[in-house]
């Protein structure tokens, strides 16, 4: 069995998830669908308000305002089962075929109206109008309902020549086809090819349907897909992975001039001595979905959790001008929300750590590395593990953040207004030469 054609293996299931977003559609879809029969049975009222009407006054029925008011109704009623969420598979059903009798019974009423033999509906134009409302069922994805639809349509047509045929007083059927067109005799090839036609049209609609519903479907999951890659990348990242010519391997790579923002929390080993791990975990929610959104806002990409650690960038996944000025304005920012949130925790009597930052700037790699299918995306270069360094130096200078001079003075010709501490010559651990910091904190 293992050597079985993959093509004839039955497709797997989609995830409830893609089921339940593909149902949204749909239910989005069926108000679509009800919008538009109002928009037209609103457009055919105005054309027929502003037309001549050709039957006498005290004619027994006028097929079009009926018609016209019942079909507006039964959208109308759908739409609030639809909206109300009572508009269950039985009962859309039901509304298809009700919505086909209805138009069939407005072209039964033709003959009625113009007071003629029955098969004298057999010659209405409303007949093109069976296509248009097999065609508008199309627009759930659902090949069920444009056969249900069509099927209906057929049906009604076979119903309306039968009572045709049987109603007429003497013989109605000629088999010269310019005499049927010239009168109301019935010609079966000129029936049977409506028919046909309403049945092809069906056919070739549920096979497209039927193929456009597996593309939906595809399109559904590979959204989902995106969506749940955003948890594990950062969005510009899985935005690059998505939409991405060329397939994605192990290899590729960019160089950027970027900034690189390594985090960390102060006293996570005691907090984490301390905390049930519940808490522990909570503790690290807090303080992840408190600095992420800032870095975002601040066009920060993610790079990668290390435990409590956070390493972002500025400028690597996609090239920014500000870059440096960008990485300080969100350090700022950092400091503001921490000094909040340690406030809040302190005042609850829960841990509340600081945090840690160091920053440096320059030439970074930003590629793919890995083998096979285990791939990541990563950033390459000094200045990565400059940032590194930089915090862990912060114990040194008893500070909070620290960048390079360099960065600093790029940061402020980029546009940054803050000022900053400098302190010149100092030995940083793991770099050769001593390097004039600034002080961030």
């Amino acid at each position: 069995m293992n050597g079985a054609n993959p093509a004839t293996r039955p497709a797997p299931p989609l995830p409830a998830r893609v089921r339940r977003e593909i149902a949204r559609e749909q239910y989005r879809s069926e108000l679509l669908v009800g919008a538009v029969q109002l928009g037209i049975a609103a457009l055919l009222a105005l054309l027929y308000a502003g037309s001549t009407h050709g039957f006498a006054p005290d004619a027994p029925v006028e097929a079009a305002p009926l018609g016209l008011s019942l079909f507006a109704i039964l959208a109308l009623l759908r739409l609030w089962l639809a909206l109300s969420g009572q508009l269950g598979r039985w009962l859309l059903g039901l509304g298809v075929v009700a919505e086909m009798a209805l138009l069939v019974g407005v072209i039964f009423a033709y003959h009625l109206q113009y007071e003629q033999p029955a098969q004298f509906s057999l010659k209405s134009t409303e007949f093109a109008y069976l296509f248009i409302l097999i065609a508008l069922r199309a627009l759930r994805f659902e090949p069920l309902w444009v056969i249900l639809s069509g099927l209906t349509a057929a049906a009604g047509w076979l119903a309306l020549l039968g009572y045709a045929v049987a109603s007429a007083p003497g013989n109605p059927i000629t088999w010269d086809y310019v005499t049927s067109l010239r009168s109301i005799q019935i010609h079966y090839g000129g029936e049977f090819d409506r028919v046909l036609a309403l049945l092809m049209v069906t056919a070739v609609l549920a096979f497209s349907l039927s193929r456009a519903r597996r593309l939906l479907a595809s399109a559904v999951a590979r959204e989902q897909a995106v969506a749940d890659l955003s948890l594990f990348f950062d969005e510009s990242v899985a935005s690059r992975i998505t939409h991405s010519e060329a397939q994605v391997m192990a290899g590729q790579g960019e160089l950027r001039q970027a900034a690189i923002l390594f985090l960390d929390m102060r006293g996570f080993t005691e907090a984490a001595a301390r905390l049930a791990p519940d808490e522990l975990i909570a503790l690290l929610g807090e303080y992840q979905g408190l600095l992420l959104p800032i870095l975002k806002a601040h066009g920060g990409s993610i790079d990668k959790f290390m435990g409590d650690g956070i390493l972002a960038s500025f400028g690597a996944v996609s090239p920014d001008p500000a870059f440096a000025a960008q990485a300080l304005r969100a350090v700022d920012a950092i400091w503001t929300a921490v000094g909040h949130w340690r406030a809040q925790r302190q005042a609850a009597g829960l841990p509340a750590p600081d945090v840690g930052a160091g920053l440096a700037s320059g030439e970074v790699v930003f590629g793919i590395i890995g083998h096979g299918r285990r791939l990541e995306y990563t950033l390459i270069g000094d200045a990565v593990n400059l940032a590194a360094k930089l915090e862990k130096h912060n114990k040194v200078e008893h500070s909070r953040g620290l960048t390079t001079r360099t960065t600093y003075q790029l940061a402020r010709a980029q546009g940054y207004a803050g000022s900053k501490e400098l302190r010149a010559a100092r030995r940083v651990g793991g770099v050769a030469a001593p390097l004039d910091l600034a002080v961030l904190g």
